[in-house]
C-alpha cells in the first residue's frame, strides 16, 4: 500500500509538472486582467522568460510518465498521453506565437481600406497613436456606399469593439484582445458612396497579422445583405 500511495504521489507530482507552464500563463493573464499587473510582468517577466523553462520540465516530465506507463495499464497510459498532448500543444503554442521564433511575418499595425487618404481618428484617439502610415491589407477594399452610422456602429460591436462617441460621419471603437489586452482602434469613415474602416494597434509589440485579420472582420459585416 505504501509503495502504491508513493507512486501516485509520483504521478500526481509529475502530471504538476506537466501542467505548470499552462497553469503560469494563465496566472499572469489572469493577473493582468483582474489584479491591474502590468503587461511587462505578465508577458515579459511570466509568460516569456519562466513559462518556456516550464515547458521543458513539463516535457520531461511527459517523458517520465510515458516510461511510467506500462506498469499502469489503461490509466497509465491515458495519463501519459494526456501530458504529451498538453505539452505538445504548449509548445506548438509558443513557437508559433506572435514571440515564438516559429511566428509568421509580422504584419502592419496600422492598416486601411483607403492608404491614399487615411480615415482620420477622433483628436482623443489620435493622440494615442500620432503620425502613422497606414498599409493595405490583401483582399480587403472600401465598401462602395454610404452607410448608416448605426449599422456601422452594431458592426463593431460583433467584432468586439466597445464603441466609442462617434458622429454620423464617423464611428468609432477599441478592441480589447484576450491575449495580454493588447488593443486595437479602428475608426470608420462614412462619405457619400464610399465606407473606408482604419484599424491600428495601441502597442508596437509583435502581434502577428491581428491588424488585418480585425479589418477584415469589419468589412465584412459592414458589406450590405442581400
Amino acid at each position: 500500500m505504501a509503495r502504491r500511495g508513493r507512486s501516485q504521489s509520483l504521478t500526481l507530482l509529475l502530471m504538476a509538472g506537466v501542467l505548470s507552464a499552462p497553469v503560469l500563463v494563465f496566472v499572469a493573464m489572469f493577473g493582468q486582467r483582474f489584479w491591474g499587473w502590468s503587461r511587462e510582468l505578465a508577458l515579459d517577466a511570466l509568460t516569456l522568460a519562466v513559462a518556456p523553462w516550464l515547458l521543458a520540465v513539463g516535457a520531461i516530465c511527459a517523458l517520465i510518465l510515458l516510461w511510467r506507463a506500462a506498469r499502469f495499464g489503461a490509466m497509465g497510459w491515458l495519463t501519459a498521453l494526456a501530458a504529451v498532448a498538453v505539452v505538445g500543444g504548449g509548445i506548438w503554442l509558443f513557437l508559433t506565437s506572435p514571440y515564438g521564433p516559429m511566428a509568421g511575418p509580422e504584419g502592419p499595425h496600422d492598416v486601411s481600406t483607403d492608404i491614399v487618404e487615411l480615415p482620420a481618428y477622433s483628436a482623443r484617439l489620435q493622440r494615442l497613436h500620432g503620425d502613422e502610415v497606414a498599409a493595405s491589407c490583401s483582399g480587403v477594399a472600401s465598401i462602395p456606399t454610404q452607410l448608416q452610422a448605426e449599422d456601422v456602429g452594431e458592426a463593431l460591436q460583433k467584432v468586439g469593439f466597445r464603441p466609442a462617441p462617434s458622429s454620423l460621419f464617423r464611428v468609432e471603437g477599441t478592441h480589447t484582445g484576450l491575449w495580454f489586452l493588447m488593443q486595437h482602434d479602428a475608426t470608420v469613415r462614412i462619405r457619400p458612396g464610399q465606407t473606408d474602416v482604419r484599424v491600428t494597434a495601441r502597442s508596437d509589440r509583435p502581434q502577428g497579422d491581428e491588424a488585418c485579420r480585425l479589418l477584415a472582420r469589419i468589412v465584412r459585416e459592414l458589406q450590405p445583405r442581400s
